[in-house]
């Protein structure tokens, strides 16, 4: 994405001022959506200024982007709610979650991409309550995105979250492990089928997460073949993921012996 956004940024703001009508409100909406890929840049690089710039530019142009204003509002709200999970910063978090779900007050299903922003949202939230040891909440707020994606089904391209019943079942196993109820995640974790299409990359991460949970229970063999799938899943990520490098660093330290597989991956990520 690096190298095409520039230019690409440049056509959508000349279409953006000439246009007139719905094309313009199209120009942009697609604006915003270019400047949440250059947040997908500054994340996976590393560049906290830039994806913070991207999603503050995100904001400005989805406010013009007509009748998907609201959802790309709540939208650019989620993103930001993930950046502070990062942060482990859950009181701001909470206050973003509430601010993406107010940009969707007086919208219905048939607003653009309401739906899935809202269950996106939900799933959030869901994190959040997980964090702080709220495992009440986390099912409230599953069951909500459960609803959601009852409505919407698989929706793969919307915002790219790729919302819907199977992304859901992903956010079950992520609070799960992080109420540190690890067996249970990976019983449901294991059986996770993904729809044709799904980023590579949350496909990736799931299985950061399964090698994160059977790392805790001190099963090294199967953290380690999660770490594999990952990486023949996405690469790129993996390897530079703080995620995997945390796991791989775990099993370092805890094995007794050290394998050459979980060596060789060592070397792989820089460790």
């Amino acid at each position: 994405m690096a190298p095409v956004l520039p230019g690409l940024y440049a056509e959508l703001h000349a279409a953006a001022n000439a246009w007139t009508g719905t094309d313009r409100a199209d120009a942009w909406r697609l604006l915003a959506e270019a400047y949440r890929c250059a947040h997908t840049v500054g994340i996976a690089a590393g560049y906290p200024d830039l994806w913070l710039t991207a999603l503050n530019r995100m904001d400005w142009a989805a406010s013009q982007s007509g009748d998907r204003a609201p959802a790309l509002r709540a939208a650019r709200e989620y993103l930001r709610v993930t950046a502070y999970l990062r942060r482990h910063d859950y009181e701001t978090g909470w206050n973003l979650n509430n601010a993406g779900r107010a940009h969707l007050e007086g919208t219905d299903p048939q607003t653009p991409g309401a739906l899935v922003a809202l269950g996106q949202l939900s799933l959030g939230a869901a994190v959040l309550a997980a964090r702080t040891g709220d495992a009440s909440a986390v099912r409230e707020h599953l069951d909500e995105a459960d609803h959601y994606a009852d409505l919407t089904g698989e929706d793969l391209e919307t915002f790219w979250f790729g919302f819907g019943p199977t992304n859901v079942t992903v956010h079950r196993v992520i609070t799960m492990i992080e109420l540190g109820d690890y067996s249970h995640a990976i019983h449901l974790g294991e059986f996770v089928q993904f729809p044709r299409g799904w980023l590579p990359t949350r496909i990736g991460h799931h299985h950061f997460d399964l090698a994160r949970a059977y790392q805790r229970l001190n099963v090294p063999e199967q953290a380690l073949r999660h770490l594999q799938i990952a990486r023949r899943a996405a690469p790129g990520q993996a390897r530079r993921h703080p995620l995997v490098r945390g796991v791989v660093m775990d099993l370092l330290h805890t094995s007794r012996h050290t394998s050459e597989a979980l060596t060789r991956y060592a070397a792989w990520t820089g460790i």
